[in-house]
């Protein structure tokens, strides 16, 4: 095992997490079905605090609508890279017109689900999404200004990218809470604050992953910018403050006391943060399936959390 020293706080990961584990993660990955369970996991805890019940169509509905915009941001690669730089997820789709299918079948559906179980807002916000992963992934946005700021893409703006991709993560709690309805103010503010942290650390150390490409291409990110072992130590203080502000939710009782069974989520993201680093001191990819991870535990810990607390 190892430790790690926090500012007054030591914390010791869990083991390393097994090879067996990983490659089954990542190979759902690469079909693009980690972070969608994710997705459904996280917005369930909306109604969860909110109405003491998750939503399946909800979480059908939020699963399908990032299992799109996965397809989106990934099949804008196939075939643009070298094949020493294209991942395995892109190699995986290179059947582009399957997959651009599915892709337009799963965002109807979700948009179907939406339109007929929470109405016409929570379509509006619902259209956000493609749009965003279109101007994020492809040249579109270059097309539209023209090059009048020398950027094709959203993720080409230097070091841009993290929190945009955070921003509309947060934006699906928001979603989330339009969809149910009638959810109070604070529980939307907490759920959106907290996603945007959570996230933040998902996606800059998903570009552990991609450092080599990144560098190839010229995209300027957190860790391309910083190195790994300041982005690194950066991630923890974030995750930090995200289980901060959980437990000021708590005690300030705008949430739950069983939600601090999300704790166990903050360990397990502190564990994955250091494996991620060590791998990529010593030339290795760590992938991103294990931090994606994170979020599908969510709903599970928060249940045994109810659990627990009765």
């Amino acid at each position: 095992m190892s430790i790690y020293t926090i500012p007054q706080i030591t914390l010791q990961t869990m083991p390393r997490f097994r090879p067996d584990l990983s490659g089954w993660l990542d190979a759902a990955a690469n079909f693009g079905l980690v972070m969608p369970l994710g997705a459904a996991s996280a917005v369930s805890l909306v109604p969860l605090v909110a109405t003491g019940q998750v939503s399946p169509p909800l979480a059908l509905a939020a699963f399908l609508c990032v299992y799109s915009s996965y397809l989106i941001d990934h099949l804008s690669d196939v075939g643009r890279l070298d094949a020493g730089l294209a991942s395995s997820r892109t190699k995986t789709l290179a059947r582009i017109s399957l997959f651009r299918g599915l892709g337009l079948c799963a965002y109807l559906l979700s948009m179907w689900l939406t339109l007929n179980c929470a109405g016409l807002n929570a379509a509006m916000i619902l259209l956000c999404f493609p749009l965003s992963v279109t101007l994020y992934a492809t040249p579109l946005f270059g097309r539209l200004t023209r090059g009048l700021f020398g950027y094709r893409r959203f993720k080409d703006i230097p070091g841009f990218k993290s929190i945009y991709t955070a921003f509309f993560w947060g934006l699906l709690m928001v979603y989330a809470a339009v969809f149910v309805g009638g959810t109070e103010p604070h529980i939307v503010g907490f759920f959106f604050t907290y996603m945007l942290l959570s996230d933040v650390v998902n996606t800059v150390f998903c570009d552990y992953k991609d450092l080599e490409r990144d560098r190839a291409e010229g995209v300027l990110t957190w860790v391309t910018m910083l190195g790994p072992a300041r982005t690194t130590r950066l991630l923890k203080q974030i995750n930090i403050a995200a289980f901060g502000l959980l437990m000021l939710a708590v005690a300030a009782h705008w949430m739950p006391h069983w939600l601090l069974a999300l704790g166990a989520v903050h360990l397990y993201v502190h564990a994955v943060i250091g494996q991620g680093h060590a791998i990529t001191v010593n030339g290795g990819n760590p992938g991103d399936a294990l931090m994606d991870a994170a979020l599908v535990l969510w709903l599970p810990f928060a249940l045994l959390g109810i659990f627990i607390g009765q």
